[in-house]
């Protein structure tokens, strides 16, 4: 199905719905299909803002693109139950189990992680607080060769052996995905439990996200640990309810199963535009004024100009991407396995998105 027929079909099957409503609705067990116009979005509009869409987005296109607007399906790819690996959009799943566990009184946010992580007391790493882990600004390294072969220094086989640090736990953003997986580990010892299994109970069961699978790296006290950076393999549908529920300031269909305070806070800039990017290879990845807690926001150095400020989003590799918009009551998911944009990620989608606020009414 091309991306035309996804939103006629939509509109066709249910044009006997197609008054305007704009009242929030949260899914039960599969998402309702409205027509775009009924939400208050231009069809014909719509349909070129996909366009650009589908033109950075290679050979799995729009197959598995969702579109969800005041709690409806406005468009859908034919392939969008599909489950596959949604890389480091997995890492904001992550952060959401940290904040889950300091509302329930487990840790704090400036806890010290060497709190439950022995291995991280000696000296600079006995300063790293969580928030540092979920902000990408612990400094954290590990020892070992990298699996990457000659793309980076990152992603150790041995992940959880400190080795020397990158850089002073606060003072500089460095996304590095060995941090992140320790930051799995150490949350694995907080939770006393897989995280997986954790954030499942906690509020998997409640939004119909259950199902998904998360890849495992190593244990820790006999407990597997869910790898902290990715490995998630979910289907477009459950993603998108992870974005309705934050959308919805943790709370689904009057319960509030994350705190708004936790929402918010995770959802705003944690690492200030004055701190350095980090020497290494991986310094192009730009998070200055830019992240949340494992969340990318519109702001910084990775601003997307045509957007609208209030827009954040999960990003993984493959360009498997979750944006929540707040403003247009809007989430848009995009999954695939066919590799990245040519062009940096945030210049691509500003003419998405510039090309989406012209449909939306």
């Amino acid at each position: 199905m091309n991306l035309r027929a996804g939103i006629l079909f939509i509109a066709i099957v249910i044009s006997s719905l197609s008054g305007f409503t704009q009242d929030l609705v949260f899914p039960k067990e599969e998402w309702q299909v409205r027509s775009p116009t009924s939400q208050g979005v231009d069809l014909s509009l719509l349909s070129a803002a996909l366009d650009t869409l589908a033109s950075f987005c290679r050979e799995d296109g729009l197959s598995q693109t969702l579109i969800i607007k005041n709690g409806y399906i406005i468009f859908s790819g034919d392939s969008t139950f599909k489950r596959n690996n949604i890389y480091s959009s997995t890492k904001s799943f992550t952060s959401n189990i940290l904040g889950l566990l300091v509302e329930e009184g487990k840790c704090a946010i400036d806890d010290y992680a060497s709190k439950w992580e022995p291995s991280l007391r000696p000296t600079p790493y006995n300063m790293i607080r969580l928030r540092h882990f979920a902000s990408m600004s612990s400094g954290y390294n590990a020892v070992g060769s990298t699996r990457w072969n000659e793309e980076s220094e990152d992603w150790s086989w041995t992940p959880y052996q400190p080795g020397e640090p990158i850089g002073q736990p606060g003072a500089s953003y460095c996304y590095w995905d060995e941090a992140q997986m320790m930051f799995g580990r150490v949350l694995t010892r907080i939770a006393g439990q897989p995280i997986r299994d954790y954030v499942i109970a906690k509020i998997g069961e409640s939004i119909g996200v259950e199902g998904f699978h998360w890849g495992e790296e190593g244990q820790v006290a006999g407990i597997p640990i869910n790898n902290g950076c990715t490995g998630i393999k979910i289907n477009a549908h459950e993603l998108a309810r992870f974005g309705w529920l934050y959308l919805n300031k943790g709370m689904w269909d009057g319960d509030q199963l994350i705190s708004p305070e936790w929402v918010k806070m995770a959802t705003m800039s944690q690492v200030a535009a004055t701190i350095p990017v980090a020497d290494t290879d991986r310094s192009n990845v730009l998070g200055s004024g830019s992240y949340g807690f494992n969340w990318w926001l519109n702001s910084g150095l990775s601003a997307m100009p045509d957007s609208l400020k209030s827009l954040y989003y999960a990003s993984g590799f493959n360009n498997n991407m979750c944006f929540v918009i707040p403003e247009w009551k809007m989430v848009v998911v995009r999954m695939g396995m066919d590799g990245n944009p040519d062009e940096p990620k945030y210049i691509a989608y500003n003419r998405f998105f510039k090309a989406l606020g012209v449909a939306v009414k």
